[in-house]
């Protein structure tokens, strides 16, 4: 059976990464991309555990397949390190999956992928194949096996080399999308609103380095483009905990979420189009609002102040 060309994205993490690894042996991708960044000198030992977790992958690839490695000796950061991995990916191949080193996904994660990979391989409304579900009931009481949404999640995911094209690390274009007032056309209720575009200010003034999935969400956003997601969660994240990058609590509700097997062929949509709901319960899980102060409370406060 042709398969789908896998990006496996690692650095330090030796437990999580082996098991994330062995999904992907399971699964056998005739073609096996794998990045690393390099290690950072400032952390004692880090250039030997990073030097052993290569080793062990490229000892444990037991399947005929083609192996491409991108190995770095310098540290570029975990905002340019997976980035620039992506670039790599798609200078080789045309569309893919990819997976970081904390990203667990079952076995349906794979079939899920290579299945619309193909249906929406032309479709330019269409970003990203995402393998996470964070809705509070799975799976989704909804007539098909998957929704669409503003937001790519990218713990797990597939994309194709035409949607990456034109990622744009520094926001270099954001004035003119901000000022051709685009991303109110997205997020028609204000307080949702100000939270991008106080976000997407922060970014452009501040070019934080040590992340690059913002960057991705605005880049669909900024192409009109929706992301697909399962209806049950098909990715697991296991690295919040001390070792995490972004997310050290354990106990946090979108750690370590359960996976679902779903049933091929997938039953897909009638129609392409956004699942408000759903998105608007992600906006308050994973982001947030701005508080939105009428002019009648504005001036409520400023009596008070005078009085």
């Amino acid at each position: 059976m042709c398969t789908v060309p896998v990006l496996f994205i690692i650095f330090n993490k030796i437990e999580e990464t082996k098991k994330v690894f062995e999904t992907i042996r399971l699964y056998k991708p005739d073609q096996l991309f794998i990045a690393a960044d390099g290690p950072r000198l400032t952390v004692d030992g880090e250039n030997l555990t990073c030097s052993a977790i290569r080793s062990w992958i490229i000892d444990n690839i037991d399947w005929a397949c083609d192996v491409h490695t991108l190995f770095r000796e310098q540290n570029i950061g975990c905002g340019r390190g997976p980035s620039e991995a992506i670039t790599w990916f798609f200078n080789h191949v045309e569309e893919g999956i990819i997976l970081e080193d904390d990203c667990l996904p079952n076995q349906s994660f794979f079939t899920f992928c290579h299945e619309l990979l193909s249906k929406y391989r032309h479709n330019q409304a269409i970003s990203a194949i995402s393998g996470n579900n964070f809705q509070p009931v799975q799976p989704m009481d909804i007539s098909s096996d998957y929704y669409f949404s503003i937001f790519p999640s990218s713990w797990g995911w597939a994309t194709w080399r035409r949607a990456w094209q034109g990622f744009d690390f520094n926001l270099s274009s954001w004035d003119k999308f901000k000022t051709a007032s685009a991303l109110k056309f997205i997020f028609s209720e204000q307080k949702y609103y100000l939270w991008w575009k106080h976000r997407f200010d922060w970014m452009y003034k501040d070019q934080p380095q040590d992340m690059w999935d913002f960057q991705f969400h605005y880049h669909s956003m900024m192409n009109r483009q929706l992301a697909i997601i399962p209806n049950a969660n098909l990715v697991s994240n296991i690295g919040h905990g001390a070792s995490g990058t972004h997310f050290q609590d354990p106990n946090a509700v979108i750690a370590s979420l359960p996976t679902y097997d779903l049933s091929f062929p997938l039953n897909h949509p009638s129609r392409i189009a956004r699942n408000y709901n759903a998105d608007v319960y992600i906006q308050k899980l994973l982001f947030g609002e701005v508080e939105v102060v009428s002019l009648y409370k504005r001036f409520k406060r400023i009596v008070k102040q005078v009085i």
